[in-house]
């Protein structure tokens, strides 16, 4: 028997205390198996063509996973047996009601979000505009700027009294959840107000962010405490909760969540699914689709419905928070489809430098600055002083235009004050270009570049405009202040599209730029974060643009490809710089000729089934695994023979309520003192920590049965097992411990997340 499978594995250590080989040795792949480990040391690299050097390994290898796998145990099987059909509807119907809750409570903070930065915006437009107005350049700039500093300041101070995870986005965060990392404190309460607080202030501050992808982290918080609801602080434990306190089901609410926080903020439902569907949700369903789609809904009504004065007017308007004008006599030509494809290419240049720069920025900030509070907060403000300069000064380069300049189509159906422009210094009834896209708010900026107009910009300051807006969001990505990335390149793709739209009207009639700038938009976002699905439907509902389609659908599967060929999207590569093990859907291509025996951690600590509580103390002092299986030693007492897997929570649930075993022999026994409902309410709490829990010599000398707790069905996998296969089975199940056993069905190893990258 020749074949490379029939190799003996390493000889099993029977004592169960040696537990040198269980702790994770980020240089234990050496020999043979080195070979096929390619290490990069660059920042970025393409999909699957990377694997994580030693040291990225030894950061990642005390990061816990999460576990989505039922603990199908002899109390769940016996809780089956009671439940009845209504307890099941009361249970799924519950989870509407949480969804229908959820929906509302996301779509409320979107609304105050949108609100009081629109009041603080306003605010700092109506004291500088007041300086403007009397020519007053240099009065107007310390206000404009003083105000820019005050927001900044207090919006990275939140970060530092909430943590560095009330900054960014937090997409990177929720993605790792969702794929069963255990990021401890990213969902609590303080990172939630954190993050609300920052974003209102950072978004009103003039710098180069978006309020989106707070809204995913937002709404993913919220989905994770309504579902959850307890406080471990405050001992909160209510019952009425307790059937969705399990990692399952907190994950579902936090994809629905994530999914909400994007509909609220974009106003699109459906967008909100495909989102979490495409990018954030590592697992997914049919069911989890109905509930997801409902409250979208429900959020984005929600907040619709506030915005137009609850319920003021009678009338419920179905419009885009950036309208686009659709044309009664032209859409586009099919020789034009060539110039949307080579959009396309722009935006996946563009996106893949983005992330290089940016990614390379971070690795500088983590590197120099770490998490300083006075290096973060020193710049933050002085991002914010050179922004503000820039967005101000820079409107003086060009010179006025005319407002009567501006040419509106009148077969375009669109509201004309998206034609509104600023004066600034600029002489009564003339504008300032410039100052029209960089002194004010995102939005208006982009509905200006999306106007349906003709001669309302020239090509150098769409230039300078496309090239400011790009540096600034590199630079602006990162700051210690709440902020998100789908409004600036949306802005560097709109200006980067209406100029080539305009360059190309040099030579060809009827080009209609701002369909460029439309698909300029969808291509940059393509380009950094690679969503495609997602990009399209979100670009049609924000706009109703549903007449460019398909211009829209070649810009964005272009741009995704030409940035795949460089790089991964930002996020990937931020999950990797802030050492979240994220799994993707399939392994490395360097992995293919790798068993699973070579990655495996051989040496496993196990448990009796009926065991001493002297050896459970002993085993739980002298390690940290969080799961341990349990055998029966069979017939001469030698064997290790798997019969299922237990926690290490659970086993200190089990001990300190001193669960001990009665009986004499084979038979099993559930403790009616201890049943289902029991323990589900006590490991679903922190665990309570071994060093309180006193034994006596009778205790230690008593036993517990661990066969009515351990999960029963817990996967296992052959020693045979090729890497890719255990891979994806583990990735796919959502596991979080996979025993591998032998032909004797003897436990020879233990895969954990750590051991597959």
């Amino acid at each position: 028997m020749g074949s490379s499978l029939n190799k003996p594995l390493s000889d099993r250590v029977e004592d169960i205390d040696n537990q040198s080989s269980m702790i994770y040795d980020p240089w234990r792949h050496r020999g043979d198996v080195n070979s096929t480990y390619h290490s990069s040391s660059s920042v970025t690299h393409r999909r699957r063509n990377h694997r994580l050097s030693p040291l990225e390994k030894q950061k990642m290898k005390n990061i816990q996973s999460l576990n989505f796998s039922v603990n199908d145990n002899l109390l769940q099987r016996a809780e089956y047996e009671k439940t009845t059909k209504g307890l099941h509807l009361k249970k799924t119907f519950g989870k509407w009601i949480l969804c229908l809750f959820l929906g509302v409570i996301v779509g409320c903070i979107a609304y105050v979000i949108k609100m009081v930065v629109q009041l603080l915006q306003g605010l700092k437009f109506h004291y500088t505009n007041h300086y403007v107005s009397k020519g007053l350049q240099g009065e107007a700039f310390l206000t404009f700027l003083g105000i820019n500093l005050l927001f900044v300041f207090l919006s990275c101070l939140m970060v530092i009294v909430a943590g560095p995870l009330a900054s960014s986005s937090g997409i990177p965060e929720v993605k790792g959840i969702l794929n069963g990392v255990k990021v401890r404190e990213a969902l609590g309460f303080r990172a939630l107000l954190g993050k609300i607080i920052s974003l209102v202030l950072s978004f009103s501050s003039g710098l180069f962010i978006g309020p989106e992808g707070p809204m995913i982290h937002i709404g993913s918080a919220v989905g994770a405490a309504i579902s959850q609801f307890k406080s471990s602080t405050m001992g909160f434990y209510p019952s009425l909760f307790l059937s969705y306190r399990n990692d399952r089901d907190k994950r579902d609410f936090i994809s629905i969540g994530a999914a909400t926080g994007l509909a609220a903020a974009f106003g699109a439902p459906i967008g909100g699914v495909l989102f979490s569907i495409e990018e954030v949700s590592s697992f997914w369903s049919r069911q989890l689709t109905w509930r997801t789609f409902f409250t979208c809904v429900i959020a984005a009504f929600t907040t619709n419905f506030l915005l137009q004065g609850i319920g003021s007017s009678p009338d419920m308007h179905d419009t885009g928070l950036l309208t686009f004008g659709f044309s009664r006599l032209y859409l586009f030509r099919y020789s034009e489809l060539l110039c949307f494809c080579f959009l396309g290419l722009i935006g996946g240049l563009l996106g893949a430098f983005f992330v290089f720069l940016n990614i390379h920025l971070n690795k500088w900030r983590k590197e120099k600055l770490k998490q300083n509070p006075f290096l973060r907060l020193f710049e933050a403000l002085f991002v914010s002083v050179v922004t503000s300069i820039v967005c101000y000064y820079a409107s003086f380069i060009f010179d006025c235009r005319y407002q009567s300049n501006i040419v509106i189509e009148n077969s375009v159906c669109e509201d004309q004050s998206n034609t509104e422009m600023v004066q600034f210094f600029c002489p009564d009834g003339m504008y300032s270009e410039l100052g029209s896209l960089l002194f004010g708010n995102p939005d208006q900026a982009l509905r200006r570049l999306y106007s349906r107009t003709n001669n309302m910009f020239t090509l150098p300051p769409l230039l300078v405009f496309t090239l400011i807006s790009l540096f600034f969001s590199i630079w602006s990505s990162g700051l210690w202040v709440a902020g998100g990335l789908f409004v600036p390149m949306m802005m560097v793709g709109a200006g980067f599209g209406r100029l080539f739209g305009q360059t190309i009207s040099m030579w060809f009639t009827n080009i209609d730029s701002s369909i460029y700038a439309l698909v300029g938009s969808a291509a940059m976002m393509a380009g950094y974060c690679r969503m495609t699905v997602c990009i399209v439907v979100i670009m049609v509902e924000l706009t109703e643009g549903t007449q460019y389609l398909v211009p829209i659908i070649l810009a964005v599967m272009i741009s995704k490809w030409v940035g795949d060929f460089f790089n991964e999207s930002v996020y990937e590569h931020l999950m990797e710089q802030k050492s979240i093990p994220f799994l993707q859907s399939k392994p490395p291509h360097s992995t293919n000729n790798i068993r699973i025996s070579d990655v495996m951690s051989k040496n496993v600590v196990v448990l009796p089934e009926v065991c001493q509580v002297r050896l459970l103390v002993n085993i739980l002092n002298s390690n940290n695994h969080n799961a341990f299986p349990v055998i029966n030693s069979g017939p001469y007492d030698n064997q290790r023979l798997y019969r299922g897997i237990i926690l290490r929570d659970h086993i200190l649930v089990l001990l300190f309520y001193r669960v001990f075993y009665r009986g004499t022999g084979e038979e099993i026994y559930l403790d009616e003192n201890f049943d289902f409902d029991k323990f589900t309410t006590e490991t679903s709490k922190s665990p309570p920590p071994l060093s309180e829990m006193n034994f006596d010599q009778f205790e230690l000398d008593s036993f517990i049965d661990l066969r009515p707790y351990m999960n029963s069905s817990g996967m296992t996998i052959h020693n045979t097992f090729s890497f890719v296969e255990a891979y994806k089975l583990f990735r796919n199940m959502g596991l979080r411990h996979l025993p591998v056993i032998d032909i004797n069905n003897e436990v020879v190893g233990m895969v954990t997340r750590n051991d597959l990258f």
